[in-house]
């Protein structure tokens, strides 16, 4: 890539530029503060929808891919998609809450294949 297209992608990712552009989309979307972030997708319809414009449109006007604004938005904190993070958190968590420590695991003493391996050695 050459220096002039990264100044663009260096001026488009800093958060003042970002913003500039963001907000009017936020006042046209009718996005409100919640409290969990500037756009907060959840598994609503109409927040999914609304999210999805917002970045189309931040994409088109600043000539960078949606997959590149997405994470410039979640790097800066202004966008929370919490469909994926969610589910995946919980499961993680029941998971690693069911596991066993390593410290507890004793091999049975009277296991054949422990006496061949350990002969071998």
């Amino acid at each position: 890539m050459g220096d002039s297209n990264w100044a663009k992608v260096a001026e488009w990712m800093t958060a003042e530029t970002l913003a500039e552009h963001l907000a009017p989309l936020l006042e046209h979307y009718d996005v409100k503060w919640r409290g969990h972030g500037l756009i907060y997708v959840d598994h609503e319809q109409y927040n999914i929808v609304t999210a999805q414009r917002i970045l189309a449109d931040l994409s088109a006007c600043l000539g960078v891919s949606i997959e590149l604004v997405r994470s410039r938005l979640i790097e800066l904190g202004w966008l929370t998609d919490a469909r994926s993070t969610l589910r995946v958190r919980d499961y993680v968590a029941r998971v690693i809450d069911k596991q066993e420590p390593w410290s507890t695991y004793v091999p049975e003493v009277d296991d054949p294949e422990m006496d061949e391996e350990h002969e071998r050695a």
